[in-house]
């Protein structure tokens, strides 16, 4: 698990059963598909401060994250583009570490190694986030 700040941390884990979990997503965590570990805290780290300046889209910071990784102001299209699915996802915890790793254990997920992105990928990925803040 990767800590981004003292109270927000990712871990890539393998989700085997989807459509049990999602009703148990709540706002302070959210799980999402994604490429690299980076893109992931990007957007995360912009949804945090979207809500500190009251600049947020979404009701929660999970559907903020959404949006942003999306790049869309759309949670349908967000959820359908980046929402957990079968496979490996990233759990974003917004809270402190026991907290994150509690919740990964109550969860049961399988903690895999996070995978990096390349530098070109991520200016990309980085553009797209930060769209959000202009739409």
């Amino acid at each position: 698990m990767e800590e981004i700040t003292p109270n927000l941390h990712i871990a890539k884990v393998s989700i085997k059963n989807a459509e049990t979990i999602i009703p148990r997503i709540k706002g302070d965590f959210q799980i999402v598909r994604a490429e690299c570990w980076e893109e992931v805290a990007f957007a995360a780290i912009l949804a945090l401060r979207s809500f500190e300046r009251g600049t947020n889209h979404a009701r929660t910071l999970g559907g903020e994250l959404l949006l942003r990784l999306a790049g869309t102001l759309q949670i349908k299209d967000a959820i359908a583009e980046r929402g957990i699915r079968n496979g490996e996802n990233y759990l974003v915890v917004f809270g402190d570490r026991g907290k994150a790793e509690a919740l990964l254990q109550e969860l049961g997920f399988e903690e895999l190694p996070l995978t990096g992105c390349e530098r070109d990928k991520l200016k990309t990925f980085f553009e797209k986030a930060a769209l959000v803040e202009v739409l």
